[in-house]
């Protein structure tokens, strides 16, 4: 496997901007669990500040039309440097602020470097560039969570949150000798805004529709691993420590994205998504059968991951294959809100099935969903194998 050199310089700013909210991955949901006392009412927060994202998503577009995506990417990034100062009090309504903050600064960036994605790299090399970019982002997610606890316990509670916003200057620096602030995205020439327009234009879109549908699975599943690991490791007694250490190890198999990349465009793209869900499906639901064994539900947890990584091998290429150059930003926009309808999603359904079941169900009920996901797989067209 060969890497084109524009693809890691571009990769490398993925890298730096992920490791900025990577390093407050476990953070926040401990110190919410923290402030608030239980697993359910976290729940409710995050589902509540996910809600309020996908409202900001859908105004990209617009916010993008009226300031240019330069500067949605410098909005994003304000944005995250204030999150990181209210994250950092123990004050439950200026950690609810923060979050939301945190998460409409994470939409702005996202939405305006897809746009910068799409204007640099050619169509026909985004196989070649999407699983180098998950690899990088990935990465920092592996090293953040561990490394953010680590830090809050070993140095100083700050010391995670100094270090997020260092990143974030890291970032903007590496962005302008990208050069990428140069860079000229066209924007919408449609008069009309309204994000029911634009959102209805993306239904009818069926492959828009399966594309958003199955990234979305996979972006519930790393939702729930991502927020209730660390929180069933500190109730069953593991500890914060070992909660960081299993959301690390479990993106550690980040490492193996270029390979998934690879076997992807040999094997294709359907066999790749298929294999991917069913393998963390059936993973998932054997960490459900183990929970009365920590340290066994642990491993799986981990192990589990891995069928998660086979899915970001091919990141967002469904969706790039099928949107239209002229539509970019308003599709962008709205395929965006996936990682925010999966924070609300997933807590959403948590809160109420925390409600009669214990913390285990969060992991039956994730095995069920990247079941169906692996079903509606063979309705990805022939040309977008």
């Amino acid at each position: 496997m060969t890497f084109n050199g524009q693809h890691i310089r571009m990769a490398g700013l993925f890298f730096v901007q992920a490791l900025s909210r990577g390093i407050l991955l476990s953070v926040i949901p401990l110190q919410a669990l923290s402030i608030f006392g239980d697993a359910q009412t976290t729940s409710v927060l995050y589902f509540a500040v996910s809600a309020g994202g996908i409202l900001a998503a859908l105004g990209m577009p617009a916010l993008i039309k009226t300031i240019g995506n330069y500067h949605v990417f410098l909005l994003g990034s304000l944005l995250m440097l204030i999150s990181t100062a209210l994250l950092y009090f123990n004050d439950p309504v200026y950690f609810a602020i923060g979050l939301f903050c945190h998460i409409f600064s994470i939409a702005a960036i996202e939405v305006s470097l897809t746009l910068y994605v799409l204007a640099r790299i050619p169509r026909k090399e985004l196989t070649q560039f999407e699983p180098l970019r998950i690899f990088s982002s990935v990465l920092a997610l592996t090293i953040g969570p561990f490394l953010g606890v680590l830090m809050e316990a070993r140095l100083s509670h700050e010391s995670p949150f100094i270090f997020s916003a260092v990143c974030v200057f890291l970032a903007l620096g590496y962005f302008r000798i990208l050069g990428l602030n140069r860079v000229q995205i066209r924007r919408s020439g449609s008069s009309d805004m309204n994000p029911l327009q634009y959102i209805s234009a993306f239904i009818k879109q069926p492959r828009l529709r399966l594309a958003y549908g199955l990234v979305t699975a996979r972006s519930c599943w790393w939702a729930m691993f991502v927020i209730y690991t660390p929180i069933y490791a500190v109730q069953v007694g593991l500890g914060e420590l070992v909660g960081a250490a299993i959301v690390s190890l479990g993106t550690a198999w980040t490492l193996s994205v270029p390979f998934w990349g690879w076997f992807g465009r040999k094997y294709g793209v359907q066999f790749l998504l298929k294999l991917g869900f069913i393998t963390t499906s059936i993973l998932t639901m054997l960490v459900y059968s183990a929970t009365s064994i920590p340290i066994l539900a642990a491993s799986l947890m981990v192990i589990s991951a891995l069928g998660a990584t086979m899915l970001d091998g091919m990141g967002n290429v469904l969706f790039y294959r099928a949107v239209r150059g002229r539509e970019r930003s308003e599709m962008t926009a709205v395929f965006a809100t996936y990682r925010d309808v999966s924070q609300l999603a997933a807590p959403g359904l948590y809160a109420i099935l925390l409600q009669v079941f214990a913390l285990p169900v969060v992991f039956i009920s994730a095995s069920a969903w990247m079941m169906v996901a692996s079903w509606y797989c063979k309705y990805i067209p022939k040309q977008m194998r």
